[in-house]
């Protein structure tokens, strides 16, 4: 057991010692091919930085007290109250948890760093004044492509629906764009939970509930819509884990719930194509009840189907969506991104925002049980990236797979209380997260 327990160490620290030198490399590099070529509008390498020439400004004020203060708790307490309350009341104060430290590190900078990433120009509440009534919205998406701004180009026209539906409805203002993405932050962590509940058990989600809080990737969540859109995929997922685990009732409406989420995610979000692999891989996993896995497959086809139909019959085709934006993509900035850079500062972008504790943790997953959604996460984050349409922009772009993949930190929490003292591993851990997240969001000043 000592041989396989040093094996072990080696191989996390070899893993380690590879990231960060994998990390460092992006940073120089990437650092002299933004200087050599400034078309590639990165500012801050890997990262994309607000300024295009240079994206860090170290800058500590009274603000990140807050964060600091969350973290400080979440590190003290997690490791025990995991153990001691109910599942359902961990799965929703690690959602509220995770959305005030969310909210703590944008407001670092004040209201700039909760409004920025929805009043930009390049972004979708920029474009409201210039978009017709909705039916028309849809019907001539396509053909009025270059008349809107970057992301709504590089995106389905779902969520300038969703936008469009608020301020007819007279809620106006940029303040509904920053709340759709704190409640993205908060219900994210919770969906996770009740799928890791579903197919592998209480004690796992009691195991990973604290990672979900403290995570690296948090600083780009309340300042982008990929937030929501996580949202909605998670909760996809997490219908869905109802729908193969659940008597058939609840399993039905579970699984037509399902694709009406997941299908619903097609128009957020083109990379939802690559998330679907996650879903997938879930059902597949479940061969053994293979009847219950066709019946949750079938459904939840055909309800998404119904959403892609529907869209189709408003006058937008996502197919057609698709094409136009992969002219869009190779007319613009991704034909300056050479694939020999981005490629592997994309892997050292992901590192950065899952934190150590992930990289860690995936060392030492040997548990069945999680790896469907966390196998799945990996294979669909490898078609993202074979796919060359995430030359950079990842903690952006992969946002919704991140949280999938933080389950694998669960395996360095215990699944007993802490008897050892303050300084536990679970708790050293979740500082090194937390410290991450608080050290990037004081020295990077992001696009979003």
């Amino acid at each position: 057991m000592a041989r396989a327990d040093r094996i072990r160490r080696q191989f996390t620290v070899a893993a380690l010692t590879a990231a960060i030198g994998l990390i460092v490399w992006a940073f120089v590099w990437g650092r002299r091919l933004q200087h050599r070529s400034p078309e590639i509008k990165l500012g801050a390498a890997p990262f994309v930085g607000r300024d295009e020439h240079d994206g860090w400004d170290w800058r500590v004020h009274w603000q990140i007290l807050i964060p600091v203060a969350i973290a400080w708790v979440v590190i003290a307490v997690a490791p025990t109250v995991i153990h001691r309350w109910r599942l359902r009341w961990i799965a929703v104060s690690t959602g509220l948890t995770a959305g005030g430290f969310a909210v703590g590190l944008a407001a670092l900078d004040g209201t700039d760093g909760l409004f920025h990433g929805a009043t930009d120009k390049t972004e979708y509440y920029a474009n409201l004044s210039r978009t017709p009534p909705w039916h028309e919205f849809i019907d001539t998406f396509v053909q009025r492509l270059p008349q809107y701004s970057v992301h709504v180009r590089g995106h389905p026209p779902g969520f300038t629906l969703v936008l469009k539906a608020i301020n007819g409805a007279g809620i106006h203002g940029a303040w509904p764009v920053v709340a759709l993405s704190i409640v993205g932050v908060v219900t994210t962590p919770i969906f996770v939970l009740i799928a890791v509940h579903r197919l592998a058990g209480a004690t796992w989600a009691r195991r990973a509930a604290p990672f979900l809080v403290l995570v690296p990737y948090a600083i780009w969540q309340i300042t982008s819509a990929d937030a929501f859109y996580t949202a909605v995929m998670a909760a996809g997922v997490a219908a869905l884990a109802v729908g193969l685990t659940a008597s058939r009732r609840p399993a039905v409406a579970a699984s037509l719930a399902a694709g009406l989420l997941l299908g619903t995610s097609l128009f957020l979000t083109y990379g939802t194509v690559t998330f679907l692999i996650l879903p997938v891989t879930v059902i597949g996993s479940r061969w053994r009840r293979w009847r219950r896995a066709i019946l949750v497959a079938v459904l939840a086809a055909a309800s998404a189907a119904s959403v892609i139909v529907i869209f189709r019959l408003l006058g937008f085709w996502w197919f057609e969506g698709l094409e136009a934006l992969r002219k869009q993509y190779w007319a613009g900035t991704a034909k300056f991104r050479t694939w020999t850079y981005f490629a592997l500062s994309n892997i050292a972008v992901l590192l950065i925002a899952v934190g150590p504790a992930t990289l860690t943790g995936l060392t030492r997953l040997r548990r069945a049980a999680l790896w469907p959604l966390v196998g799945g996460t990996l294979i669909a984050i490898a078609a993202s990236e074979i796919s060359q349409y995430s030359k950079g922009e990842v903690e952006r772009i992969w946002l919704p797979f991140f949280p999938w993949l933080m389950l694998a930190a669960a395996t360095l929490t215990s699944d007993t209380r802490p008897t050892r003292g303050p300084l536990t591993s679970t708790r050293c851990w979740l500082a090194a997260q937390g410290a991450l997240a608080i050290a990037l969001q004081s020295a990077l000043v992001s696009k979003w």
